[in-house]
């Protein structure tokens, strides 16, 4: 969240001397909003308003990672009016798909300062200007009641690694300095949904996408025509924006109220143990495959006998097994992959991942039709495995997306929307991307259905006011 510059309200009030005079600690505090559900997702924004006299609010938004990196960016605005602050609320809740519920202060202080706390433990300090933001929250003295926050994950740091951030050398340094040995673990992704890329600018963090317009940059986006070739931003929120993709009432449809009645979790779930040498064994076979495509890797022939070897050692570990397929697919030895994930399947019956490698694989040879009969046509979860209703954020994952292509590719946009909605809301795409494949179907379909709605507006039969009445509701 780069900070966006206080506008002046007087021609000799200055924001950054008020915040350092310790004023702004002493206006009333408004409110305090932190996600309904903070503790899944790790990482996300609060906010801490205070009221001027005049009606104007002082307020701030820190980005929290619990993970690792603790505040990592801010914005904070002084005396402005109320409407800025609803508007970044409400901007938040539409991009980011997180709901804000007020919080007592001494919670989303500990939030703060905790995950600050936590992070200068591996030599991360928080974000230059958290000084000013810091400035409208109260002091943090050792007298400050504390609450229990929950850092990290099973015990360990996880930093995640965006090329696009402009701290990663910074954050990846430290850790390495710092950290001790198996306290954390460093996660390279090129997927971070939460801000990265928009946060490195000195501008309002959606100044680049269609989220953040206002009645006048809608005027001119319709004034100027063109419908042709739109960006992906407006793609997904003039989807958004249409009554049948309403996922607040597609969840009350009977259609869509079965996939509601699970729960998800981060903790682990398998009731499968392994020895400490499969352990070992297995993070190795992992580090191999993540590095597959660099130079001076092992041989590729090596770490196939490697996971061959391992699998004759422990034939009952189907990690090893997915490991396998793993391997064929990354390799581009498709015909091998299918056979290894229907062997797999039929070894384990009740391995959620032996479904949807084989999905996975059909969809490498966009046998589009094959999909459901490869899920054994289990359309949620839970009728996988009927026992159970919490479930891993990477079982979600992998269960649904060979779902959301086939329903991208059947004409079924609006399952595949509601699924991708339903795996925001539980977090699943905060630390997850979905694969190429059916990123390119989900895109595809949801820009021919935007495309159909900009034929209407193109042709008139929806007007210039409707259009904007549509877009600013």
């Amino acid at each position: 969240m780069a900070k966006r510059k206080p506008k002046p309200q007087q021609q000799k009030f200055n924001p950054f001397t008020y915040l350092k005079s310790g004023n702004a600690r002493r206006l009333p505090l408004l409110e305090c909003l932190i996600p309904e559900n903070w503790e899944k997702i790790k990482k996300f924004p609060v906010l801490v308003a205070r009221k001027h006299v005049n009606g104007n609010l002082t307020f701030t938004s820190v980005l929290v990672d619990l993970l690792c990196t603790g505040a990592k960016d801010v914005l904070f605005f002084v005396n402005e009016s109320e409407s800025v602050y609803r508007d970044i609320i409400e901007r938040y809740e539409q991009t980011l798909f997180m709901k804000f519920n007020p919080a007592s202060y001494e919670l989303v202080h500990n939030i703060v300062f905790e995950s600050i706390a936590f992070a200068e433990e591996f030599g991360i300090a928080p974000h230059e200007d958290f000084r000013f933001s810091e400035l409208i929250m109260e002091a943090n003295t050792d007298d400050f009641p504390l609450v229990d926050i929950p850092l990290g994950e099973n015990g360990l740091a996880y930093l995640y690694l965006n090329p696009g951030d402009e701290r990663a050398d910074y954050f990846e340094r430290q850790i390495a300095k710092y950290g001790k040995e198996g306290t954390y673990k460093i996660v390279r992704t090129d997927f971070d949904p939460i801000f990265e890329d928009e946060l490195s600018e000195e501008d309002d963090l959606y100044e680049n996408t269609c989220f953040s317009w206002d009645e006048l940059e809608w005027e001119e986006f319709y004034d100027e025509g063109e419908f042709d070739n739109l960006s992906v931003d407006v793609v997904y929120f003039t989807l958004s924006k249409l009554p049948d993709f309403n996922y607040q009432w597609m969840k009350k449809e009977k259609l869509f109220q079965p996939f509601l009645g699970i729960k998800s979790t981060e903790k682990p779930v398998s009731e499968y143990l392994f020895s400490d040498q499969e352990i070992i064994e297995m993070e190795e076979i992992y580090g191999l495959l993540e590095d597959l495509e660099e130079e001076n890797v092992k041989g590729r022939n090596e770490i196939f006998e490697i996971i061959e070897q391992n699998i004759q050692k422990w034939p009952k570990n189907r990690v090893l097994w997915q490991y396998k397929w793993e391997y064929f697919q990354r390799t581009g030895k498709d015909d091998k992959a299918l056979h290894t994930a229907l062997e797999m399947k039929q070894k384990f019956p009740d391995y959620i991942f032996g479904l949807t490698c084989h999905a996975q694989s059909l969809m490498e040879r966009s046998e589009v039709d094959s999909i459901p009969e490869a899920m054994n046509f289990h359309t949620k979860i839970q009728e996988f495995d009927p026992k159970r209703k919490k479930f891993h954020l990477s079982e979600l994952m992998s269960f649904y997306s060979p779902w959301i292509y086939y329903y991208s590719k059947t004409g079924q946009l609006r399952s595949a929307y509601f699924l991708v909605n339903f795996l925001i809301e539980h977090g699943v795409l905060i630390k997850n991307a979905f694969h190429p494949i059916i990123n390119e179907a989900y895109m595809s379909a949801a820009t021919e259905r935007a495309n159909l709605f900009y034929e209407d507006v193109k042709s008139g039969r929806i007007s210039r006011d409707e259009f904007l009445d549509i877009m600013l509701d």
